[in-house]
C-alpha cells in the first residue's frame, strides 16, 4: 500500500510539474510569435525600423492587432497577409524574390559558384605547368 502511494505521490508530482512547464511554455510562445510576426514587418511610418524595434504608436497598434489574431487562432502567414493586404508588399522586412529581387537574391550565390570556379581553375593551371 504504501509503494502505491509512493508512485501516485511520484506521478501527481511529475504531472504538475509537466503543466507548470507547458503552462510557462505557452505564454511564452505568445510573446515570442508576436515578437518573430513583428519582427518580419517593417514600421509604416519609422525609416528601417521593424515593428518589433519600433516605439510609434502605430506599431504598438500593430503589435496588439498581431496579439489579437494570434489568440483569434491566425497563423503566421495570415497575419502577414493581412498587414500585406492592408500595406502592400513594402511591409515586408524582406520582400519575396520577384522579378528584379530575384537577381539580387541570386547575386551572392553565383558570386560564391564563380569565384570558386576561378580558383579551381588557377589551381588546376599552376599543377599543369608544374608538370610540364
Amino acid at each position: 500500500m504504501n509503494c502505491f502511494f509512493q508512485k501516485t505521490l511520484r506521478s501527481g508530482l511529475f504531472l504538475s510539474i509537466a503543466l507548470f512547464i507547458a503552462l510557462s511554455v505557452d505564454a511564452d510562445t505568445l510573446e515570442d510569435q508576436i515578437a518573430e510576426i513583428s519582427g518580419e514587418l517593417m514600421c509604416p511610418v519609422c525609416e528601417g525600423q521593424s515593428v518589433a524595434e519600433s516605439n510609434a504608436q502605430l506599431a504598438r497598434d500593430m503589435r496588439a492587432v498581431i496579439k489579437t489574431k494570434l489568440r483569434e487562432g491566425k497563423t503566421k502567414e495570415e497575419i502577414i497577409d493581412y498587414f500585406v493586404s492592408s500595406y502592400g508588399e513594402t511591409i515586408l522586412a524582406s520582400p519575396p524574390p520577384r522579378g528584379f529581387s530575384t537577381i539580387l537574391w541570386l547575386l551572392p550565390v553565383l558570386s560564391v559558384l564563380i569565384g570558386a570556379a576561378i580558383i579551381l581553375r588557377t589551381i588546376h593551371s599552376y599543377r599543369v605547368e608544374e608538370k610540364e
